[in-house]
């Protein structure tokens, strides 16, 4: 990604109560290294950055992530404890999958932030902590496959991912589905500051359909195998073995036991 800071093709207000600056980008590397670039320059919390399409589109450990024109591209710019930076990623599948559902795609979730469709990836999370001085802020990146054709996802991807236009047949607007799911992401904000994020794990434990299923979860650290037992208040996923001894996760790629 390069330094130089692009320039939005449209800056719009919002009534919020907290996300109150749309950017609007026609095309960009990525909406969250942009968002990122801003914030060195002078950019606030409730910025919300949305490009048509990305040429370097990121996924969580550096995955890329596909992003063709017709999809919803879309970075918010948080300002929660550092602590909470991976919770905040998980939780902000939740408007996304209500809004999908909303939509006509019945979807969930996958610990910890895919959101699918009969197990077909259609929409990510990626959340980001960045220090700007002694200030600490979250970017948080969404992709949704609204309207994309899936064609025109890479061979490897397009056998695991699915659309809004696949699914439902008809058109959705992306501004619409953004407001629909924006007014949720104003309620986790809410809840963040006024102290209520146990009810938001409650809700993000209802739609993660990965707890209760035999679960083999991969990372730096090696792999865990098991059954997805719950989902802790800062987001680890808690992995039962055979011995009945429960591990908790903080991160890594799932994969269901048949």
């Amino acid at each position: 990604m390069s330094d130089s800071l692009p320039e939005p093709s449209s800056i719009e207000a919002r009534p919020g109560p907290f996300f109150r600056r749309l950017l609007r980008y026609d095309a960009v590397d990525s909406t969250n290294e942009v968002a990122k670039l801003l914030l060195g320059h002078g950019a606030e919390e409730g910025t919300i950055l949305v490009a048509k399409r990305q040429s370097a589109g990121k996924g969580r450990h550096g995955r890329v992530w596909a992003s063709p024109p017709g999809g919803l591209y879309v970075s918010l710019v948080v300002r929660p404890e550092p602590q909470y930076v991976v919770t905040l990623g998980l939780l902000s599948g939740i408007p996304v999958v209500k809004a999908l559902r909303h939509f006509g795609v019945f979807a969930s979730l996958k610990w910890p932030n895919d959101v699918v469709f009969m197990e077909k990836k259609i929409a990510g999370i990626l959340s980001e902590g960045v220090y700007r001085g002694s200030e600490f802020y979250a970017v948080v990146g969404v992709g949704v496959n609204t309207t994309i054709d899936l064609e025109r996802l890479p061979e490897d991807v397009r056998a695991r991912a699915t659309s809004v236009k696949r699914e439902v047949a008809e058109y959705v607007d992306n501004d619409d589905f953004l407001e629909y799911a924006m007014k949720h992401f104003e309620d986790i904000v809410s809840k963040f500051r006024s102290g209520t994020r146990d009810r938001l794990i409650k809700d993000y434990r209802g739609l993660c359909t990965t707890i209760g299923k035999d679960v083999v979860v991969t990372s730096s650290h090696g792999a865990v195998r098991g059954r997805a037992y719950d989902v802790t208040p800062l987001g680890a996923l808690v992995v039962m073995g055979e011995d009945g001894g429960k591990t908790e996760v903080v991160d890594g790629t799932v994969e269901y036991v048949r």
